[in-house]
């Protein structure tokens, strides 16, 4: 089944620095890459890495598709909400 992404609403958008990090650290997970490894190839440092993975950093649309690249994900995937509505009773 194909999942659709929930769109993110102004009331969504304090949540989104959260969710924009455990995308980010669960892309990078996945690959194997450290913060460290996923810094150096996107160029960025890797506190800064940290502080977006922790939702603490504010990354540019720039620095955002450099991750992107590096994780080989699309901006709109990282920039995903989780849905946290129930599945639809069968």
């Amino acid at each position: 089944m194909v999942q659709i992404a929930k769109p993110v609403l102004s009331h969504d958008l304090p949540n989104l620095p959260v969710a924009l990090a455990d995308n980010i650290r669960r892309q990078r997970a996945l690959r194997g890459l450290s913060q460290e490894a996923l810094a150096l190839s996107a160029e960025v440092d890797r506190t800064y890495v940290s502080q977006i993975e922790r939702g603490i950093g504010n990354p540019s649309l720039l620095i955002l598709c450099k991750l992107c690249d590096v994780l080989e994900v699309e901006l709109v995937d990282i920039l995903q909400m989780p849905n946290t509505e129930a599945p639809p009773a069968a």
